[in-house]
């Protein structure tokens, strides 16, 4: 299973044969804290099933999804510095199934393997990347833009595309609170965004599925 996940892909055989060992299995339910922002984490965690959402306080006691995360991706990936605090928290949308690999053997293959650790380097620049497009997004863009944004993105790492029908498939998609929580604004101006956009043919939406038109994705990032 970890031999297709980032960054476990780098790592030889007998690596991962003890990741196989070591790794703990948990199955949490939907709105439950696995990684709470001001404390270590205590792993990498990998996403088996569901989704979780990764949720960073903000003024007024609100807060903010900066990513939704999907099966085969992590997050906790802070703890192969040691000290280290997490920047957000990790709640579950969803009944989740999780794998964790303890933050002691992390940093030490880590520190054994170069390349392991330079994909661990990758996924943190990547983890800021996604940040400050969140940020910038909230003071450049109106909400139609920022929810382009973030549905295109959403549908390029969990959905799939439908190349006879120029479209991408998102399931299950985030509810609008949550959408909502992701674009910094409120559900029921997402619901007339989203009522808005699919009056003019760019998606559809039926239950949890959500159809978006090719040419209404933005593009792939580099």
């Amino acid at each position: 299973m970890l031999r297709v996940v980032e960054p476990f892909c780098a790592c030889g055989e007998a690596q991962l044969e003890r990741l196989s060992r070591e790794l703990v299995r948990s199955r949490r339910p939907a709105r439950s804290m696995a990684m709470r922002e001001g404390l270590p984490s205590d792993g990498i965690y990998v996403v088996l099933r569901g989704r979780v959402n990764l949720v960073r306080a903000a003024e007024g006691g609100r807060d903010i999804i900066l990513a939704s995360l999907g099966p085969g991706e992590v997050f906790g990936e802070s703890c192969v510095v040691e000290g280290n605090l997490a920047t957000t928290s990790a709640l579950t949308a969803t009944t989740v199934e999780l794998a964790r690999v303890p933050a002691e053997l992390m940093r030490e293959l880590s520190r054994q393997d170069a390349g392991l650790a330079m994909r661990l380097m990758q996924i943190l620049a990547r983890r800021l990347s996604d940040v400050e497009g969140v940020a910038s997004g909230l003071a450049l863009c109106d909400v139609e833009e920022r929810l382009r944004r973030t549905l295109s993105q959403l549908a390029r790492r969990q959905g799939r595309p439908e190349p006879a029908a120029e479209a991408w498939i998102l399931a299950p998609v985030p509810t609008q609170s949550e959408l909502a929580r992701m674009v910094g604004s409120c559900r029921e101006t997402v619901s007339r965004t989203l009522s808005a956009l699919a009056r003019e043919g760019h998606l559809s939406a039926s239950g949890r599925r959500m159809v978006l038109k090719e040419s209404f994705m933005t593009p792939a990032a580099a």
